[in-house]
């Protein structure tokens, strides 16, 4: 049930998946073709366009930096609605660096880029910029989602997309650990992704340090998203808690969710 027709096969992007057919701690179920989280966009042909479309996608929110959306638009058809909602103001997870800029930071230490990691999600947590993202992304979920099919996206669709993800479904009910699944699915769907980078470190020499971090950048771990809930367990006092005061959604706004999203 987990991955089963999850996956939304196109040519030149990867990581994009409907998280219709969650089973939700009431008994209900989160529904197909209303929520679908993606990687990058700005690469797509006219034929991965279609794609999109003909699955029934009307809005792309892009959850990447200013920077990084101006340098790599999306490539999204005509008619489709684009809201541009940055996390960062930059690309905290270099997931859209080049080797070369990244071999400075990581080619000393193998963990370096897991350290960054989990710094990335502490800042995914804490930080004002997100939580103001976070509380407009729900917002645009409840005003607009009756009638629309919602993508939303970052440049890897693991890091800014998985947490963001985690707190969608917690909002609608499912349980910890088919999130968690859904969360890892995301290195089942990004191999393509991942040893293209490797390999293009490889053909550069980069040496034994920088291919470790680079795998721990390119991939997601549970121990990213363990740090994340730990802080929002013992800082914010629960998911819940963090849903209600952080993103500021009522009793109401979570039941007008479940309406829309769920069967």
């Amino acid at each position: 049930m987990v991955v089963a027709n999850r996956h939304i096969e196109v040519s030149h992007s990867v990581n994009i998946r409907d998280l219709g057919g969650y089973p939700t701690l009431d008994g209900r179920m989160t529904k197909w073709h209303k929520l679908i989280r993606a990687g990058d966009l700005s690469e797509l042909s006219e034929d991965d366009q279609q794609t999109l479309l003909d699955y029934g996608i009307t809005v792309d929110v892009d959850l990447r930096s200013k920077a990084e959306s101006k340098e790599f638009p999306d490539r999204i058809p005509d008619g489709m609605k684009f809201v541009a909602l940055p996390l960062f103001d930059n690309d905290e997870t270099e997931s859209r660096t080049t080797n070369q800029r990244l071999q400075k930071a990581y080619s000393k230490d193998p963990h370096s880029g897991y350290l960054r990691m989990l710094y990335a999600y502490r800042r995914l947590v804490v930080n004002e910029q997100p939580q103001r993202a976070y509380q407009q992304f729900f917002s645009c979920l409840i005003n607009s989602g009756v009638n629309e099919t919602i993508l939303y996206h970052c440049s890897a669709g693991k890091d800014r997309t998985g947490m963001l993800t985690v707190l969608l479904l917690s909002a609608l009910g499912v349980s910890p650990e088919i999130i968690r699944t859904d969360y890892l699915l995301t290195n089942k769907f990004s191999v393509p992704r991942i040893n293209h980078r490797i390999e293009l470190a490889k053909k550069a020499h980069m040496n034994r340090s920088f291919i470790a971090s680079l795998k721990d950048l390119s991939s997601v771990s549970i121990d990213y998203l363990d740090q994340a809930m730990a802080i929002i367990n013992y800082e914010f006092g629960g998911i819940q808690a963090y849903l209600r005061d952080v993103v500021g959604l009522s009793d109401i706004d979570c039941e007008r969710l479940r309406k829309i999203y769920l069967e």
